[in-house]
């Protein structure tokens, strides 16, 4: 098995939920010279789903280490210190993100939560409310890359409680345009 292959099946494992053998996978990978800043970036984002802070924060940190504007590690890293109540480290990390990608919700919320955390009110406010204008102006992109306001007020109905999810109708491009909103909010692009 080549260092590609390795690396697929460290991807097919984490989706799977089986992280414990996605990190061996990353692991393998990384040791047979496949991109060792995705595969620890990869293996640090399984780490973090079992709750192993330590690890996944020295996965991140080697990443920013070889990447230093690479914002998904700082992100990632962060939610890490978020996991052990590390909350200035945490915003740091946030922050350090936000620098390379302004105005992004995701960075913008985890900052918020971070800030709410360590009782710097004011601070938490104004990020929370710009992500949520974030989200607005994804909200509104959505709509007009299907084309079709019906969807998109469905599916904000469905968010205010005011329409049973079962009334909700999206087909599976429509379902994946709106994963990769969900999941993509921080790139590396």
């Amino acid at each position: 098995m080549g260092a590609g292959d390795f690396f697929e099946e460290g991807k097919r494992f984490f989706v799977e939920g089986k992280y414990e053998e996605s990190i061996e996978a990353f692991t393998m990978a990384a040791e047979a010279g496949y991109g060792q800043t995705i595969s620890y970036l990869s293996r640090g984002a399984a780490y973090l789903k079992l709750r192993r802070a330590e690890e996944a924060i020295a996965d991140f940190s080697w990443v920013i280490d070889a990447e230093e504007d690479n914002s998904r590690a700082y992100y990632y890293r962060g939610m890490a210190h978020a996991q052990k109540r590390n909350y200035e480290k945490a915003a740091e990390d946030f922050s350090s993100a936000l620098a390379q990608k302004p105005g992004d919700g995701t960075l913008l919320f985890a900052r918020g939560a971070a800030y709410i955390e360590m009782g710097k009110l004011e601070e938490a406010g104004q990020d929370i409310r710009n992500a949520a204008n974030y989200l607005a102006a994804a909200a509104q992109g959505y709509a007009d890359t299907i084309g079709d306001r019906t969807h998109l007020d469905k599916v904000l109905a469905v968010l205010e409680g005011e329409r049973r999810a079962e009334s909700l109708e999206i087909n599976d491009a429509e379902f994946e345009t709106i994963r990769q909103m969900l999941v993509g909010g921080v790139s590396n692009e």
